[in-house]
């Protein structure tokens, strides 16, 4: 069940608090309040189980010194006693029809209108993971590569990875990493393939998400070994790097050849 506890910052909420405030030194004895200070505090709680909030209960309770001694249930629409002090309050407070119809509204003005804000940042916060496929150095010896499929940066934290080879599903020497948190609400997992690379054979790590239209799926092709994958990547690079400076090189040239001024000789 989801819960969201939120305060309540209405006009209307924080005059309530007082006169519960007020209630409470009327109905109990001074002695009953101890000698080591006095600690109000009220808590709110809005409990709903899906996202339609068709569920939806606004709770309120009342504590003084640790103890609750009164609360209200939007379940039954009205207050209810806990201790014989808060027996009186309730019983107080349940005569007044206008302030149980206040407190009804709250959970659509209140409880139901957070919700909803909160939603986006919630059950409806969708990020989609990025994947990535390597080798590596087999965890035993009875294979000669292990590949690693690394599935991070995503929310909510159910998915599904799953390895292919030629396009069917594979099972045997697979094992994967447990669900790890990230620390921003985002979830990254390892799923991990030792095997011996045979011609011809090409492997795939798809990855499903709520958050993908379709599944993610990255092939790793043993015909090419990594270090060469590596450099051709690295060598690209470079290439690449070489011509952004030859052409800030040929544009820095231009500028100053535009800028000379030339003096007729005699």
């Amino acid at each position: 069940m989801g819960t969201s506890s939120l305060q309540i910052s209405s006009l209307y909420t924080q005059c309530l608090r007082g006169l519960v405030l007020v209630s409470l030194m009327f109905c109990c004895s001074k002695t009953s309040f101890g000698v080591e200070g006095y600690l109000y505090q009220v808590m709110d709680d809005c409990e709903y189980s899906d996202s339609s909030m068709a569920d939806m209960v606004l709770s309120w309770r009342y504590v003084f010194n640790q103890e609750e001694f009164v609360h209200y249930d939007s379940k039954i629409q009205k207050f209810v006693g806990n201790t014989a002090c808060g027996v009186k309050a309730a019983e107080t407070w349940n005569k007044d029809k206008d302030m149980l119809a206040q407190l009804l509204g709250e959970v659509d003005r209140y409880c139901k209108h957070n919700a909803e804000l909160d939603l986006s940042f919630t059950t409806d916060r969708k990020i989609p993971p990025a994947v990535r496929v390597r080798s590596m150095k087999p965890f035993s010896s009875q294979h000669q590569t292990m590949l690693v499929c690394n599935a991070f940066g995503f929310y909510p934290r159910e998915i599904k990875v799953t390895w292919l080879r030629n396009g069917a599903k594979v099972t045997a020497d697979v094992s994967s990493s447990e669900l790890l948190h990230d620390g921003d609400w985002t979830y990254q997992i390892h799923s991990y393939l030792e095997l011996t690379p045979q011609s011809g054979d090409s492997y795939t790590c798809r990855v499903e998400h709520s958050s993908l239209a379709e599944a993610i799926e990255e092939t790793w092709d043993p015909a090419m070994p990594e270090s060469k994958r590596n450099k051709i990547i690295i060598g690209a690079s470079g290439i690449v790097l070489g011509l952004v400076i030859a052409a800030a090189g040929l544009i820095y040239y231009k500028k100053k050849a535009t800028g000379r001024i030339l003096v007729p000789s005699d």
